[in-house]
């Protein structure tokens, strides 16, 4: 799908891109939503189908979606109207008293009642976000459903079960009461043209906000290939890529250094970090920690194991790109560290928090720097699913990369407290309840690299992983961070 924008800027672009990698949400916000901010929702929602690899469903969604949020703004006005009219909006005989003239009235004097809906502060709101279940679309806005409206809903998604296409129910006037009415009918009748059912259509009301939410799967055969492809890159990786000086620097180390101090040295290195636990997983011992793993293989052994003469190591340069994505790894392994440090309420093992905080981007890290020759196996299984390319590059960009750095864990053999934390680090609230701890602590850290730079905001933090640590404002947070960030330097 060729994408042609009006308002979306590079910067709005780039943040889509990101909020899919690290499928946070994008959340878009309206008092009155003027027909410029629906052109720029539309292009949103076309460019995040499009980073999802979900183009084919633009054209049915993009109607439900228009639909939707004209159904939340015609709320929000229908609020205000029944306030200036003294009517009880709550009351099934001031309801329908109240509705017999708005919509001539709105019609005749739009500008007066958007205007007090501002005033009133009733907005709309589009949230976007992928998972790795799927596409979330929620519209919510602040004005909860009467008991009139949650009727007609529900006898509208009822009427919508006896068609099949759109076009049989255009000439039916469901309820004049409320216009038309077919907006909500033909909502469940394009779902179900993309494959979707009435259950993938939810309608409800929490504390303050009536949410209209639709659950879209992802295209399953894509995922399937995506895995294909990541299980071929992972079992041409032969070698481990080590910047030049690192085994020189830890061979005259390992000379003088106690136990403590190579562990430390160790487990600041990925790639040292890398091949020894995953050689010592090859000998029977998951270890999730370095002390572990120096305790279980012995000293001389990881020794001779971190050395030049271990030819799992393929020595490259230190350019600047390339060192500032595996600096992020240490970064967020730093922050992981410190988080958990300072919540002594869950008791976890701090090293193996680190480790599984340095090894969370795993996958990627590997495939920035991987070789032709590890990358052309992958071209051939997607050349062979669609030799258009596109699925390549997806995989080069990193498109579902929590399962593939999930795959790459098990590979190796690393501890499955390890890979299930890799596996669910973009998306913490569906962790087992097991490893939440840690999982929070990744998530956390690793969001929190993207927030200092201006990448992410405070809305898109998961909010059960601020909750988990007693963050409820931007403040706190920020707080946080300003107790962090001198670690990094």
């Amino acid at each position: 799908m060729e994408f042609a924008s009006k308002f979306l800027s590079e910067t709005d672009k780039e943040k889509i891109s990101l909020a899919v990698q690290l499928h946070t949400p994008i959340e878009i916000f309206s008092y009155t939503l003027p027909r410029e901010k629906e052109v720029y929702i539309q292009e949103v929602l076309k460019y995040f189908l499009l980073k999802c690899h979900q183009e084919h469903m633009f054209d049915n969604l993009s109607f439900c979606l228009g639909e939707l949020l004209t159904n939340s703004k015609k709320a929000n006005t229908k609020r205000v109207y029944f306030l200036e009219q003294k009517l009880d909006i709550n009351d099934e005989m001031q309801y329908q008293q109240g509705m017999i003239s708005f919509k001539n009235d709105m019609l005749s004097n739009l500008a007066h009642y958007l205007e007090l809906q501002k005033q009133e502060g009733l907005y709309i709101k589009l949230i976007l976000q992928l998972s790795d279940d799927g596409i979330k679309i929620e519209i919510r806005n602040n004005s909860l459903l009467t008991k009139s409206e949650k009727k007609r809903i529900l006898e509208k998604l009822r009427v919508a079960e006896k068609y099949e296409e759109p076009q049989q129910v255009v000439s039916l006037m469901v309820d004049q009461t409320e216009g038309a009415g077919l907006g909500i009918i033909i909502i469940i009748l394009m779902l179900r043209k993309i494959g979707l059912s009435r259950d993938n259509y939810k309608v409800f009301c929490n504390e303050s906000e009536t949410v209209t939410q639709m659950l879209l799967p992802l295209n399953k055969e894509i995922n399937e290939q995506m895995d294909s492809l990541y299980e071929a890159f992972i079992e041409g990786l032969k070698t481990i890529p080590v910047f030049e000086g690192v085994l020189e620097n830890f061979a005259k180390a390992a000379q003088t250094a106690t136990d403590d101090e190579l562990v430390n040295i160790i487990t600041k290195d990925i790639s040292l970090a890398s091949v020894l636990l995953k050689a010592a997983a090859a000998k029977g011992f998951s270890c999730s920690t370095i002390t572990n793993a120096l305790s279980v293989l012995g000293r001389e052994e990881v020794v001779k194991l971190l050395s030049l003469e271990n030819p799992i190591f393929r020595q490259i340069k230190k350019e600047e790109d390339v060192r500032n994505f595996w600096q992020h790894e240490n970064d967020v392994a730093l922050y992981a560290y410190n988080i958990a440090k300072n919540n002594p309420d869950h008791e976890v093992n701090l090293e193996e928090v680190y480790i599984c905080a340095l090894f969370h981007d795993i996958e990627c890290l590997l495939l920035e720097v991987a070789t032709d020759e590890q990358k052309d196996p992958v071209k051939k299984v997607a050349d062979s699913y669609d030799n258009s390319g596109v699925l390549f590059e997806l995989f080069l960009k990193d498109f579902g990369h929590s399962r593939g750095c999930y795959k790459l864990a098990q590979n190796w053999g690393l501890p499955e407290t390890v890979a299930q934390v890799v596996r669910y680090h973009n998306n913490p609230s569906a962790a087992p309840a097991e490893i939440k701890n840690i999982v929070f602590a990744v998530y956390l850290a690793d969001i929190l690299q993207y927030y200092e730079q201006g990448k992410a905001e405070y809305y898109q933090i998961n909010k059960d992983a601020l909750d988990f640590f007693g963050i409820h404002s931007k403040g706190q947070l920020d707080f946080m961070l300003k107790e962090l960030h001198p670690l990094l330097h």
